[in-house]
């Protein structure tokens, strides 16, 4: 008799999904449907390069296949269709276009089971990595969370652009280690408690971006693509925060990649990255869906911006062309 693994609480998962026909997508939509009667809370959302707790791909098109790739690189459990051979390994199953979706809520079963046998109640399951990192997840990104870290605790709060922790120096010891992998991130139920009781707090922007920068060795390399800032970033009195203010100030004129940024702003990769996953987590980033192989847009001058923007840059020494 076979031994079925049972999971007693309800864990969720976050599957992300790559190229796959309107048919299959709708499928695996029901199979993720089928999962809470294995314990399993899941969602589904489209593959962007971010981390996720299981990847579905299709790797007959290309960027399915890209998927796959970067997801194999992580040790992400999948479920591809149209795989080769060659293209199996541990934790990874294949599936026929014409699949069921009980039969796909099967396999999705299978392949979570030994990630979530193991995780805590109610926290998504997708590997170790740092907290900044995290905090650009779907499931932390612009939602008020409460971070702790040997008894500290930090309380980010996105729709007030703040961060508040107990005393200056847990901002600061919060700081310089948020760029590591022992923080625990929980969703805070209330969105307006920041300041409650609490003695220190910093504009959210200034915080990751100095966070980033400080721990810039322990971060992963930024997805791939062309991405765009929303807004200008508040990083207060930061002035040595001007390497950022120089990749803002490219992101808000022009879509732009990691190698784009670095030869535009003239500075090394590693401050790149860091920049771009700060404004990840700050949930100021977007995607810019252009192909990869269009010519980047060259950036404006500096007039392009006007008012606030414009004063800001030059107060940073960013108006000179």
């Amino acid at each position: 008799m076979s031994t079925i693994a049972i999971i007693p609480i309800m864990t969720r998962a976050d599957i992300a999904t790559a190229a796959l026909s309107e048919q299959v997508e709708q499928r695996i939509r029901i199979a993720i449907s089928l999962l809470p009667a294995y314990r399993i809370r899941a969602r589904a959302r489209a593959w962007d390069g971010t981390r996720c707790t299981l990847l579905v791909a299709d790797l007959a098109d290309a960027y399915g296949r890209r998927a796959f790739e970067v997801a194999k690189k992580r040790g992400m459990p999948m479920l591809l269709f149209n795989a080769d051979a060659a293209d199996l390994c541990a934790g990874v199953a294949t599936a026929n276009d014409g699949s069921p979706a009980p039969v796909l809520a099967q396999s999705l079963r299978d392949l979570l089971v030994q990630e979530v046998a193991e995780a805590a109640p109610e926290t998504i399951v997708g590997g170790t990595q740092p907290a900044l990192c995290r905090l650009a997840e779907p499931e932390y990104s612009g939602r008020a969370v409460d971070a702790t870290y040997a008894g500290r605790m930090l309380r980010i709060r996105p729709e007030q652009g703040r961060v508040y922790a107990p005393t200056f120096s847990d901002l600061l010891s919060a700081r310089d280690s948020f760029s590591s992998t022992d923080w625990t991130l929980s969703l805070s139920g209330n969105a307006d408690d920041g300041q409650q009781d609490d003695g220190a707090s910093r504009s959210l922007e200034a915080f990751l971006l100095q966070s980033a920068f400080q721990g810039r060795d322990h971060l992963p390399t930024f997805p791939q693509g062309r991405y765009r800032l929303r807004e200008w970033p508040d990083v207060g009195s930061a002035p040595e925060l001007i390497d950022a203010l120089r990749v803002a100030r490219a992101l808000l004129r022009a879509p732009a990649s990691a190698d784009d940024l670095g030869k535009w702003c003239s500075m090394d990769a590693r401050d790149v990255n860091a920049c771009l996953w700060a404004y990840r987590a700050a949930n100021l980033l977007d995607a810019h869906d252009i192909d990869a192989t269009d010519t980047p847009p060259a950036p404006q001058p500096v007039s392009a911006l006007s008012g606030m923007l414009a004063r800001i840059a030059n107060r940073f020494g960013l108006g000179r062309t």
